[in-house]
């Protein structure tokens, strides 16, 4: 692909370096241990397992270098092989006080947040709430070892050995999670808001579309409002404006007197979901 196609598609040539790589990843991993070469038998204590196989989930394979380090492949988004950015996974059976080193090997992007200090999630049974991993354990680069794509090392310690553990890319915010919160903002029976079917995606989920203005107001104020709309995840692995999104339906929604003013003069017509496919299958740019 040539300088000008790929500035079309809005990435620069040097993110686009990394396509050199073709690993076949066609989907995610579902509970594999994994095991030192030539082990036999049942998965030992601290032998590793990884699932990627639920909703928003990404990882497409891994790799055993040593019992203290691992390779980790993003699998690609599912109509555009060029794309491996997002990632969410667990980790299960290990040992109280583990230490390992995951290096994802398959970015496909030089340009990342990770090289300005931003770091990955994790969150475990016993501590349900997401923290980021302190930002001195991890690592940004391009390695030789993998034909020059960007790698992303990051040190962790498991502490609680009963616990499943999960890492992700940026804060998940799932279909499902949109489609209960919408069900929520219907049963508040508001007059104010309108929630209707604007169409199916592709695999026959939802993209919703909500209304949200003062419809008492009498017919002649109504024709001089001015009509807002706003989207968000056209890229599935742009999470945090679905979080944006909540919030400002949120506030529009609620008795805050500059949210009535707001209703009184402005149509806002909201879709907060434009790839759901996408954010389903956890791609990060395409469905």
């Amino acid at each position: 692909m040539n300088k000008e196609a790929r500035a079309q598609n809005g990435e620069s040539a040097e993110d686009s370096d990394s396509d050199l790589i073709n690993e076949q990843l066609t989907g995610n991993i579902h509970k594999i241990a994994i095991v030192p070469p030539n082990f036999c038998g049942k998965p030992k204590k601290g032998h590793l397992i990884f699932d990627a196989c639920f909703e928003c989930g990404n990882l497409g394979r891994v790799d055993y270098i040593s019992d203290l380090e691992y390779d980790l492949f993003i699998r690609p988004d599912t109509c555009n092989a060029r794309f491996r950015i997002w990632f969410n996974f667990t980790v299960e059976n290990v040992k109280q006080e583990q230490r390992v080193i995951f290096n994802i090997v398959n970015f496909s992007k030089s340009k990342s947040l990770y090289r300005e200090g931003m770091s990955p999630l994790v969150k475990s049974t016993s501590r349900p709430k997401w923290q980021r991993i302190p930002a001195k354990n991890v690592f940004y680069y391009r390695c030789p070892e993998h034909k020059r794509n960007y790698v992303m090392s990051f040190v962790f310690c498991f502490d609680v050995e009963d616990d499943v553990y999960q890492f992700s890319y940026s804060f998940p915010y799932s279909y499902t999670k949109l489609q209960n919160y919408l069900q929520i903002l219907d049963n508040r029976g508001l007059d104010y808001y309108e929630r209707e079917l604007l169409a199916l995606s592709v695999q026959q989920r939802r993209l919703d579309l909500l209304t949200i203005s003062d419809s008492e107001l009498k017919q002649n104020m109504q024709k001089k409002r001015k009509l807002v709309i706003i989207t968000a995840r056209v890229h599935p692995g742009e999470t945090p404006s679905s979080y944006v999104c909540q919030g400002l339906i949120e506030f529009l929604v609620s008795p805050h007197p500059i949210a009535k003013v707001l209703r009184e003069h402005i149509i806002f017509k909201i879709i907060p979901m434009l790839n759901p496919d996408g954010v389903y299958l956890g791609n990060y740019r395409f469905f």
